[in-house]
């Protein structure tokens, strides 16, 4: 295994969540296959994205679990309050740093934190996985996945 690669959100409307990301947060956003498919957002730079999922109903709102590390969470939260986000909670200070929780629009619950730069260095740091000294690398070659940008 590389890598995380996405994380699914379940959305009424995939391209008009795609663009609420985009303008309020800055992400890219990249389309996938037909109607709903894949719409994928991302803050630039990031390989992990949010697969914005529409076409299952009932929605189900609710607290995701996903959480966004900023350097500057009281500037990121008056921007976000600018476009009308909805925060369920305020922004606190813990031990370890700030944390806040925000809404996008279909009421999915994220959480914004902010943390010393050495421990995002040291805990959220993607690194390939090293296999052990007896494994050996497949010479197959890897499926191309290519994103169609917008």
């Amino acid at each position: 295994m590389l890598a995380l690669a996405d994380v699914a959100i379940v959305v009424s409307d995939a391209k008009a969540s795609a663009r609420w990301w985009r303008k309020v947060l800055g992400f890219s956003n990249h389309t996938i296959g037909g109607k709903g498919h894949a719409v994928l957002v991302a803050p630039p730079g990031e390989r992990l994205v949010l697969h914005l999922c529409e076409g299952f109903a009932p929605l189900e709102p609710g607290d995701t679990g996903i959480a966004f590390v900023t350097d500057d969470m009281a500037t990121l939260v008056a921007r976000m309050s600018k476009h009308g986000v909805r925060f369920p909670e305020p922004p606190r200070k813990e031990p370890w740093g700030s944390m806040a929780k925000f809404e996008d629009p279909d009421r999915n619950v994220f959480w914004l934190l902010e943390v010393p730069t050495s421990m995002v260095r040291s805990t959220l740091r993607l690194r390939a996985p090293t296999l052990p000294p007896n494994a050996r690398r497949s010479r197959s070659p890897r499926p191309s996945r290519r994103v169609a940008r917008k």
